[in-house]
């Protein structure tokens, strides 16, 4: 049963404009917002955040709640209320957000892009990596014009940067494909410098090759990383001696997934007995890893050489 706060929420979340509100409303009416599917209301409340942090799975409930809400309409709301707060910080000196931390962890995402019956899924990576391009693009537009004025009234050939806002970290989970891949790649090695910045906790990839998963992986936030899921990549044994590697820089992994990557060693031969040892080793730098699947890898008879 919904409390009386709750139900006062969805009749003032109801009607555009909003009233000027005090801050300890704003986390009931944003659950209000979400799950009457009211995007507008959603944008506005997030313009005017009065807190550095927005964590939406705490705001809006259990992960069941966002799996029974269509919630598209509403994050791209999310992420667009965003962007034009950090457009406004950089065009606009003296005018800044509350809103430091967007945490986005635990909501659905379509990693293909595609629905079984073929429609078109929207995808939250995609948008989120869109964002931070086109914020990033934004920001160098507007200092290439403020140096071309400052040029233009001194006559200098240099011209001191615009102090640049603080920007928002975004705490998100990944999901890519090879059609996804170019954008979030561009999005990833805008690193520290852009306004929007990706810190991933989950990732996961389907159908890339062993180069394209190192090139993203090589791009993350190395604090904040808990998961990764490499299914149906056909890596091989050669190809996730290639990956994993790179897995030892993340000292927070807890949980690696490597389903159906085709590592056939059923028929042992030497160098197969090699890469089989290897990737025990490389296993092995991994110390905080608590969970590991290895389904559908076809490595009958030799699961006890890699857990040893």
């Amino acid at each position: 049963m919904d409390s009386l706060l709750f139900l006062c929420a969805r009749r003032v979340v109801a009607h555009r404009p909003l009233p000027a509100l005090p801050a300890d409303l704003y986390p009931v009416l944003f659950q209000a917002a979400f799950l009457d599917g009211r995007p507008l209301i959603l944008r506005d409340l997030v313009a005017s955040w009065p807190f550095p942090v927005l964590h939406f799975q705490r705001l809006v409930g259990r992960r069941e709640l966002l799996r029974d809400h269509p919630c598209k309409l509403c994050v791209q709301a999310i992420i667009l209320a965003v962007v034009a707060q950090l457009r406004r910080e950089l065009e606009e000196p003296g005018c800044h957000s509350s809103l430091r931390v967007l945490d986005m962890t635990g909501l659905p995402d379509s990693a293909s892009g595609r629905a079984p019956d073929g429609m078109s899924v929207w995808s939250g990576t995609v948008a989120l990596a869109k964002a931070c391009v086109e914020v990033l693009k934004h920001q160098q537009e507007f200092l290439r014009r403020g140096s071309k004025r400052h040029k233009g009234r001194s006559g200098a050939a240099t011209a001191s940067a615009a102090p640049k806002p603080p920007g928002v970290d975004v705490h998100t989970d990944l999901n890519v494909i090879g059609a996804s891949y170019g954008i979030l790649r561009d999005a990833l090695q805008t690193g520290a410098t852009g306004p929007l910045r990706l810190k991933c906790r989950e990732f996961q990839a389907e159908e890339l090759s062993a180069s394209r998963i190192v090139t993203l992986l090589e791009s993350l936030d190395p604090s904040c990383l808990r998961r990764v899921d490499l299914r149906f990549n056909n890596l091989g044994l050669s190809g996730l001696s290639v990956i994993l590697p790179h897995l030892s820089r993340f000292p927070e992994l807890r949980s690696l997934k490597l389903q159906y990557s085709n590592m056939d060693v059923r028929r042992l031969t030497p160098e197969s007995a090699i890469g089989v040892r290897c990737l025990a080793g490389q296993l092995g730098m991994l110390p905080k890893l608590q969970e590991l699947n290895l389904g559908s890898s076809r490595l009958s008879g030799n699961l006890r050489q890699i857990l040893w």
